[in-house]
């Protein structure tokens, strides 16, 4: 067995865990899970919270990608493990194994391994919320995408492309029940119009 690729995992995983959207909102004295969509994320927390502590909030979920990316990189182990701060981030340990939606902490993994895949990334992300009003359906066309755009630029590096595979699927496992709400047409739209 590799103890360090293992001791590694696990530092990956607890790093995912650490629930920022959850302390953030904290911050003012609300469990963000009895709020909103009950999502521990950095969009609940915007909408419940407010801008300001959603940012804060996207920042700590992108940071937690970023410093399980740089991880396994100066340990010199597999970067797949470091998808297990998506995993930590999902099912946190903190929070009794729940989370949120692994959105922002894939794309943290993304800004350390391409940061060029992340500005397209972005890109299709705004794109496809301005035309559907949907932010859940921005974050799984974009994040489904992922892989296409890293061979775009080049990169053929099939434990990467295997990852970023497997964290799009996950997103849209995870976003099953924003699809339930789309279809059943109750999910949130942003830049809604109101009616006069």
């Amino acid at each position: 067995m590799d103890w360090q690729a293992l001791g590694t995992g696990v530092l990956c995983y607890l790093i995912g865990s650490l629930p920022f959207s959850y302390v953030v909102a904290r911050l003012k004295n609300i469990d963000i899970r009895q709020h909103g969509s009950g999502n521990v994320g950095a969009t609940n927390v915007t909408r419940v919270v407010g801008a300001s502590y959603g940012a804060l909030a996207l920042i700590g979920d992108v940071g937690k990608g970023v410093a399980a990316a740089w991880l396994t990189s100066v340990v010199h182990a597999p970067g797949w493990l470091s998808g297990l701060a998506v995993v930590g981030h999902n099912w946190s340990i903190w929070l009794k194994f729940s989370g949120g939606k692994g959105v922002a902490t894939t794309l943290g993994l993304l800004l350390f391994f391409s940061w060029p895949t992340l500005l397209v990334t972005v890109g299709i992300w705004l794109v496809t919320v301005l035309l559907t009003r949907y932010v859940a359906v921005g974050s799984m066309v974009a994040l489904v995408l992922i892989p296409g755009v890293l061979y775009t630029f080049g990169v053929t590096d099939l434990e990467l492309l295997g990852l970023f595979g497997a964290l799009g699927l996950l997103t849209v496992w995870q976003h099953r029940s924003n699809i339930h709400r789309i279809s059943q047409g109750t999910e949130s739209q942003i830049f809604k119009k109101r009616a006069e």
